[in-house]
């Protein structure tokens, strides 16, 4: 069996038609009928804090993966692994004035 039978629904191909949905600011909900009246009042209702709740959501994902590939870039080049090693010979060189300050306190 190929690998393209194995998965009838690959994730590339998922992710692209749901970007493009998302790009085409296509309604869904346009598309269904309407349960009952009731139900259309209420739903028009919460329309806009719906919306304004998905787009607040759309844009904090957005910044996650600003911040996240930010991240591996900075990992990538060795950045985290230099200031980590900064921190330490600080940390050591504290360590070394504390332990002077204790030997002179005690004199």
């Amino acid at each position: 069996m190929s690998k393209a039978k194995a998965n009838p629904l690959p994730l590339g191909d998922a992710l692209r038609d749901l970007a493009l949905l998302r790009a085409s600011d296509c309604d869904l909900s346009s598309v269904l009928p309407p349960a009952s009246p009731s139900s259309a009042e209420a739903s028009s209702v919460g329309t806009d804090e719906n919306t304004r709740a998905v787009h607040e959501s759309v844009a904090k994902s957005y910044e996650f993966v600003r911040e996240a590939r930010a991240v591996i870039k900075l990992l990538d080049r060795g950045v985290v692994d230099r200031q980590g090693g900064r921190v330490e010979d600080v940390r050591a060189r504290l360590e070394d004035v504390g332990r002077g300050l204790d030997g002179h306190g005690n004199t």
